[in-house]
């Protein structure tokens, strides 16, 4: 009975370092693909990640299934599964607290840059509206800069008109 167990073991060691091969192999970017859609940067998080997840799992498992065979079935855990379970504990539980401690890292980042994205979102909302403004302000003043131009040039006309093309001289007259 105690090989089954550790037949079991070493097999759910073995799936759950597969587990984390398989995870290590999607990250990688296959043939023709653009290499910025890759989101682990060097070799060494590649590593910690297959390690890491192994590790992890293995832990889990070993632990759920010790659990389950000493609550179900009313087995002793043995002192060589406790050894297992204690062995792989520790480097799971450092991996769990620096993923979370690399996620806290993460967020108190995004946090500490939302009052500057959120002034840069206030300035470029006013300097649009400004820009805006100051656009609407030149096409009013261009409208009214064209509408007295027309007048005049309906004034001109219809003075030419009147005069049957002969321009008075103003300069000459005074």
């Amino acid at each position: 009975m105690i090989e089954q167990f550790q037949f079991l073991i070493y097999s759910l060691f073995l799936a759950a370092l597969g587990f984390g091969l398989s995870i290590m192999l999607k990250r990688h970017p296959k043939q023709g693909k653009d290499m910025s859609s890759r989101k682990l940067s060097n070799p060494n998080e590649t590593l910690m990640l297959m390690f890491g997840t192994g590790v992890v799992m293995a832990w889990v498992i070993i632990a759920a299934s010790a659990s389950y065979f000493s609550v179900v079935e009313q087995r002793d855990i043995s002192d060589s599964q406790l050894t297992v379970i204690g062995l792989l504990g520790g480097p799971a539980l450092l991996i769990i607290t620096n993923v979370l401690d690399l996620f806290k890292g993460n967020e108190s980042a995004k946090i500490a840059v939302l009052p500057d994205q959120l002034s840069a979102d206030v300035n470029s909302a006013d300097a649009q509206k400004s820009h805006s403004r100051m656009l609407e302000e030149y096409k009013l003043k261009h409208d009214l800069d064209m509408e007295k131009m027309q007048k005049q040039h309906a004034l001109d006309m219809e003075a030419f008109q009147i005069t049957n093309g002969k321009v008075k001289d103003v300069k000459k007259d005074k």
